[in-house]
This record gives C-alpha cells, sequence and structure tokens, in this order.
C-alpha cells in the first residue's frame, strides 16, 4: 500500500513542458500532439473517442478527423515535405494561436478541433508527455554526453548537433520517427508506449536522432554497407541498416545503464525483434558488431562479415 500510494504521488507531480538537457530540447506542446493525434485518427483508427463530447461537438471532431484524412492521403509523415513543415510550424508555436502560413486544409481542422481536444484530452495527455520528460531529464543529464561519443565512435560521424523531441500521446505508426539530419532533427516520441518508457527513453533518444545520420545506402551504417555489398557482390537485407542502428542504440545504452547500477536493462531489439522483422540477424551482430564496439575490430572488418552472414548473391 505504501508503495503504490508513493507511486501515485509521484506520478501525480507534472514535470516540467519544456526542458534543455545536454544538446536536446523536450518538449510537450498541445498543437502538436493534436496534429499527431489527428493524423493517427486519420490513418489508423483506433483511437479511443474524445469522452464527454455532446453531439455537435462529436460531429465537429469526426469533421477534422474526415478533413485530415482527405489531406493527409498515403502520405507519411517522416518523408512527406509539407507534413514535416507543418509539424515543425507547430512544435515552435507558443500559446493559443495556431501559426501563420500553415496549409489551409490543416488549419480548417486544426482550429475548431482545439477547443474540444482541450477541453476534453489535453490535461491527460500533457500529464503523461511531462512525467515522461521527468522521466527522461536525469537519464540525459547523466548520460547523454558518454553515449553521443560512443555513438560518434560506432558510426564514424558526427552525432545531430540539435535535437528537438515533441513528447505526445500517439507517435505515428510505430510510436516514434525522426526527421533532418546531422545539424538538427525534429523527432516525435509516444509518452505512452512501453517501448520508450523507463530506462527505454534512454534508448529512445539516442535511436531517433541517429535517423539523422544513418541512411539505408549512404551515411552512417548506410555507406559501409554498401560498400561491402558491392566489394562481396551479395544484395544486403533491405532492413539490415534498421536492425544495426537499433543494436547499436540499444548495446550502448545497455552499457551506459549497467556503469550505473542497472544491470539488467534489456534493449529494445532483445525484446522479441530478432525472432520478427530482424530474423537471423542475432548471431552476426552478437559475433561482429558487438567486437567492433568492444574494440577487438574494426568497423570495417565487422560490416564485411556482418554482410556475408546475412546477404544472399546478387542475381
Amino acid at each position: 500500500m505504501i508503495a503504490a500510494a508513493a507511486l501515485a504521488t509521484a506520478m501525480a507531480i507534472a514535470g516540467p513542458a519544456s526542458i534543455g538537457v545536454e544538446r536536446y530540447h523536450l518538449q510537450s506542446n498541445a498543437w502538436v500532439n493534436l496534429h499527431q493525434r489527428l493524423m493517427y485518427e486519420a490513418r489508423f483508427g483506433d483511437v479511443p473517442p474524445l469522452e464527454g463530447l455532446s453531439g455537435d461537438e462529436a460531429a465537429t471532431w469526426k469533421a477534422a478527423v474526415d478533413a485530415y484524412r482527405a489531406w493527409l492521403g498515403k502520405r507519411s509523415p517522416i518523408m512527406d515535405s509539407e507534413l514535416i513543415a507543418l509539424n515543425k510550424s507547430l512544435s515552435e508555436t507558443r500559446g493559443g494561436r495556431a501559426p501563420k502560413g500553415i496549409p489551409d486544409a490543416a488549419a480548417k481542422a486544426l482550429l475548431p478541433a482545439m477547443p474540444l481536444y482541450g477541453k476534453e484530452q489535453w490535461a491527460a495527455d500533457d500529464r503523461a508527455n511531462r512525467f515522461w520528460i521527468s522521466v527522461a531529464q536525469p537519464l540525459l543529464a547523466s548520460a547523454a554526453s558518454e553515449l553521443i561519443a560512443a555513438h560518434e565512435r560506432a558510426y564514424g560521424v558526427p552525432f545531430p548537433k540539435r535535437i528537438r523531441v515533441d513528447v505526445v500521446s500517439y507517435g505515428w505508426e510505430f510510436g516514434a520517427y525522426t526527421v533532418g539530419d546531422g545539424e538538427a532533427v525534429h523527432a516525435v516520441i509516444q509518452s505512452t508506449d512501453p517501448g520508450s518508457q523507463g530506462f527505454a527513453a534512454l534508448e529512445a533518444l539516442m535511436h531517433e536522432p541517429s535517423h539523422g545520420i544513418v541512411e539505408p545506402d549512404h551515411g552512417a551504417i548506410g555507406a559501409d554497407l554498401a560498400r561491402a555489398a558491392a566489394e562481396l557482390k551479395v544484395q544486403p537485407p533491405y532492413n539490415l541498416w534498421h536492425a544495426l542502428l537499433f543494436y547499436t542504440s540499444g548495446e550502448l545504452t545497455r552499457r551506459a545503464l549497467a556503469a550505473r547500477g542497472v544491470p539488467n536493462y534489456t534493449p529494445v531489439i532483445q525484446v522479441g525483434m530478432f525472432d520478427r522483422q530482424f530474423k537471423g540477424f542475432r548471431e552476426a551482430f552478437d559475433a561482429h558488431w558487438r567486437a567492433w564496439l568492444d574494440g577487438k575490430t574494426t568497423r570495417e572488418e565487422a560490416m564485411r562479415q556482418i554482410v556475408l552472414a546475412t546477404s544472399r548473391p546478387v542475381p
């Protein structure tokens, strides 16, 4: 009973809505949260209805979702320049007014939906987001510099210099995504996703910015894969680059946490991913990429051996 009461008290304490740590800026922003919720509901649909809406209010919300569905189409917020720009504009907005210059179709949905979202849902979403930030902040304060240096060594390129993180209730298809490059990235991370809560928040905050420097066929990992594949005349699996990204951030985070008295952290990739989308990669990663992280081989040789172990000959 005492432990439960203490946990309830801790969760009732609101964390900061916006905070800077190292090169990170974490925030809970109502406009971004509304935009991400509307996108998710428009594309995927499985969103609990906002409780407390009257008949007319429910119709207004449905109209906003329908408008977003028509405007969104089959586009992705990771690839589409208009969606990327809108999320950035909303992220930089302070106060209750929507930014000027956003697409008319988006504004016509966001503006009538915001009063309803603010009345029925924003307080709960903001509470969860602030709590996530309050957990992530000390993890970053303790380990970010060390982990950034470890990632730079692993990849051989500088980590993104400016990292904006919008903490949200819905983070697109998989609970998080990132756009940007080595200078600046903008990440969206879902506070309610178990895969990025607790100590896993630290891994997410390393994994997501890594997307600014890791690419499928160029940049960190991608360039190494392409070079090794060309030399060996093989075709690597399409998702090998992403698996290595997951493995790198997970393993480096595990080591950083172990050095801080957390000996049993399990990286996200180890929770079933090697049995699903990354099946067949575990042995090569443990043998060769871990050896590179341990300083027992070169990055080039590790990548060569991984490509050999996981690829098929070019037809």
